[in-house]
């Protein structure tokens, strides 16, 4: 006896089961060129045969709350193709990172575990090997025409703003987004948003200012936050040293 729920985002499969006093979930990861487009929900009158974890709670736990989340740490991203912005130009690139499912159960709220849409690998971030961050890594095509943008209801879109007044092309060869450190939109018509990002290379330094835009993007309409950034990044937005927003990875 009990009942469950099935739902299709991106390239996951996840599957949810509420019997007595217990919670079972079971998830599964698709191939991304085999991920649908859009997401799918379905009601099931009885709990999933196969399961990879049981979560025992007492009380009544039928409430179930779905809600979407940006990554819990950066997420390092590198163009498919070498991407050079010349000296004295600027451009907004279009970023993309899949988003997690956090699940609780019950009223008030009793937190289950958190589950990400797509399996993100390991990578390390940093000038070194002891200077740095475990981060995840990902893909982009850097599309620089917010009406290129394929519509994924599993990844959130950042804004990325780069102005380069330097005397040399600024290769960008990777990005380390400090996704926990931004919220996230949702739009009325199923897009995800994060806000800005602002950087801007100066002439004579190796540092950049980074600064997290206060309000959300204006690319998509009716846009209504569903998650506010798992770190604080200060009243004044993010300041990072623009070595480590570009800097080398192993």
């Amino acid at each position: 006896m009990g009942h469950g729920l099935e739902l299709d985002l991106g390239t996951l499969k996840l599957r949810l089961g509420h019997g007595h006093d217990e919670w079972r979930i079971d998830h599964e990861y698709l191939a991304e060129d085999a991920a649908p487009n859009k997401a799918r929900i379905k009601g099931r009158r009885s709990l999933p045969p196969e399961f990879k974890e049981r979560y025992v709670i007492g009380g009544d736990s039928r409430r179930l709350n779905l809600t979407p989340l940006l990554a819990d740490r950066n997420v390092v991203i590198r163009p498919r193709q070498p991407v050079f912005l010349l000296s004295g130009q600027q451009v907004t690139l279009y970023l993309s990172t899949p988003v997690w499912i956090q699940l609780e159960v019950g009223d008030p709220g009793t937190l289950l575990r958190e589950v990400p849409v797509q399996r993100l690998s390991d990578t390390w971030f940093g000038p070194s090997t002891r200077e740095g961050e475990i981060c995840y890594a990902g893909r982009t095509q850097a599309r620089h025409h917010v009406e290129e943008l394929p519509r994924r209801p599993h990844r959130a879109i950042t804004p990325l703003h780069i102005h380069n007044k330097a005397s040399t092309p600024l290769p960008l060869e990777k990005f380390s987004l400090p996704v926990p450190m931004l919220s996230l939109y949702g739009g009325t018509d199923g897009s995800l948003w994060t806000q800005r990002l602002t950087l801007t290379r100066e002439d004579q330094s190796d540092l950049a200012a980074v600064r997290i835009d206060r309000r959300p993007p204006d690319y998509a309409d009716g846009l209504k936050l569903l998650a506010k950034p798992r770190q604080d990044p200060g009243r004044s937005g993010l300041v990072r040293a623009f070595s480590l927003l570009f800097g080398s990875s192993s």
